[in-house]
C-alpha cells in the first residue's frame, strides 16, 4: 500500500498488515486501538462509531491483554542433583566426601548436561563400556555408579521450585560388575613396631597407634575434634563418614581407649579448644592430606617402596606397599584372635553387617593350617575316646 493509500483513511483508522485498527479514547483520555481485522473502511467506520457511543454511555469494555505464556520449564539436569547430593552427604562438613568428589569428576563428562529423563539403562551401560575400555576396575566403576544411583534417589524426593519432584523414574541400572578380591595386607606387630620407630611427628605416632588398635577410617580420624575425644573416662565417639542407603547420616558409636591410644591423645589434646581437630602438624595446621607423610614413614621403615611407573604426564615414581587401609584388616584379624567377640569388632570398626566385616577379613592360609590342626586333634581326641570306651566294656564283659 502506498503512501498516498494510508492518507486517504479517516481519522482513527491505520493499517496493520491485511487488518485495519480503529483508535478511540476512553473516559480517561488514554487511547485506546482495536483491530477490526480484514475489514472494508466503512465497517472499520461502524465499529469505531459503535465502540466510542459504548465509551460515552459507559458500557465499554476494556480489552484485556493476551495472558502471558506460560514459563518454559527448564529441564533437571543431572548435573544440578549433584551440589544437592554433595551437601546431603557431607551433612554439612562433617563428613569427607574426597572419594564421592573423584567419582563425579568421572560420571561429569558423560551425565552432567544430561536431562534427568534421558538418563536411560542403555546410556549407563555405555559408561560402563567407555570405562572397562580404559582399564578401570569392576568396583571402581561400581563405586562410581553407586553415587549416580544415590543423586537419582535421593532427587525422587527432592522437589524443584514449583514443588514437582526432581526426578519422576529411577532409571534401570545395569547389574553391578564382578569386583576382585578384596586385598589381603595386614600389618603384623614387628612391622607395627618399625613403622613407628621411624615416626617422628606426634600426630603420625597417635594417627598409627589408633588405626593399629582400632581400624578407624582414615577420614575418621583426621576429621575428629577434641570435644570427641574424652579422656577423662577414656572413650572416643565417632561420627562416622559413611551414611545408609537413604542417604541419612548414620550415628555416632562409642570406643574406649587403650593406654596407648590415650597416652597418645593426650599429646595430640593438649592446649587445644573442644572444635580444634586432633591430627595438627607441628605448626599447628590441621592435617588434610597424610599421603606423602605416610609414604616417607612406610619407605624409611622399609614397608614400602617408589617403582618406576608410567603415566600422563611421563613417567614417574609410584609407591607401593603398605597403606593406612591395611590397619582396618590387621585391627579386626587382632581383635578376632584376641577373642573380641564379633558384634563388638563390628563396633568398634563401623561396619553394619556380617558381610562388610568378612570382607576385610579373608581366610588367610595360617587359618586353613590351625582348622587342620583343630580337626585332627578333635578326631585323635574321639578315636581314644572309642578305644578306652571298647577296653571298659571288654573288662566288663570278661568280670561277668
Amino acid at each position: 500500500m502506498s503512501n498516498n493509500d494510508e492518507k486517504k483513511l479517516p481519522r482513527g483508522i491505520h493499517r496493520r498488515g491485511d487488518s485495519l485498527v480503529v483508535s478511540f479514547a476512553l473516559a480517561d483520555g488514554t487511547i485506546e486501538r482495536r483491530s477490526v481485522g480484514p475489514s472494508t473502511v466503512d465497517e472499520a467506520i461502524e465499529e469505531r462509531v459503535m465502540f466510542r457511543r459504548q465509551v460515552r454511555l459507559g458500557t465499554y469494555e476494556k480489552r484485556k491483554p493476551a495472558p502471558p505464556p506460560p514459563p518454559k520449564e527448564i529441564p533437571v539436569l543431572a548435573g544440578h542433583l549433584w551440589p544437592l547430593y554433595l551437601t546431603n552427604y557431607t551433612n554439612g562438613g562433617g563428613r569427607d566426601a574426597g572419594r564421592q568428589e573423584i567419582a563425579w569428576k568421572k560420571l561429569q563428562p558423560t551425565f552432567g548436561a544430561l536431562a534427568v529423563d534421558d538418563v536411560t539403562t542403555p546410556i549407563i551401560a555405555g559408561y560402563i563400556k567407555a570405562r572397562q575400555d580404559k582399564g578401570v576396575k569392576g568396583g571402581t566403576v561400581n563405586r562410581e555408579l553407586s553415587v549416580l544411583q544415590a543423586m537419582f534417589r535421593l532427587g525422587m524426593r527432592s522437589t524443584t521450585t514449583g514443588g514437582k519432584p526432581m526426578v519422576d523414574r529411577l532409571p534401570a541400572f545395569p547389574p553391578k560388575l564382578e569386583e576382585g578380591q578384596p586385598k589381603k595386607g595386614f600389618i603384623k606387630d614387628a612391622q607395627y613396631a618399625t613403622l613407628m620407630a621411624h615416626a617422628k611427628a606426634p600426630w603420625m605416632l597417635a594417627f598409627i597407634e589408633c588405626a593399629f588398635s582400632f581400624g578407624f577410617r582414615k577420614s575418621e580420624l583426621l576429621n575428629l575434634r577434641c570435644g570427641q575425644v574424652d579422656l577423662l573416662d577414656r572413650r572416643i565417639t565417632l561420627y562416622e563418614t559413611k551414611g545408609d542407603r537413604k542417604g541419612r547420616a548414620r550415628k555416632g558409636r562409642v570406643v574406649m581407649m587403650t593406654q596407648k591410644v590415650y597416652e597418645r591423645l593426650r599429646v595430640m589434646k593438649r592446649n587445644k579448644g573442644d572444635e580444634d581437630f586432633v591430627f595438627t602438624r607441628d605448626d599447628g595446621s590441621r592435617v588434610v592430606d597424610p599421603r606423602q607423610d605416610w609414604y616417607d614413614v612406610s619407605v624409611a621403615a622399609k614397608l614400602g617402596a617408589y617403582v618406576p611407573a608410567k603415566g600422563k604426564n611421563g613417567d614417574y615414581q609410584k609407591y607401593v606397599g603398605l597403606t593406612p587401609h591395611d590397619f582396618r584388616r590387621s585391627a579386626v584379624k587382632a581383635m578376632k584372635k584376641r577373642g573380641v567377640p564379633d558384634r563388638v569388632v563390628m563396633e568398634i570398626g563401623g561396619w553394619r553387617t556380617r558381610s562388610m566385616l568378612d570382607r576385610y577379613f579373608p581366610v588367610d592360609e595360617e587359618e586353613l593350617k590351625d582348622a587342620a590342626r583343630l580337626i585332627e586333634n578333635g578326631r585323635d581326641a574321639e578315636v581314644a575316646g572309642t578305644s578306652t570306651d571298647t577296653k571298659t566294656d571288654t573288662s566288663n564283659s570278661m568280670r561277668q
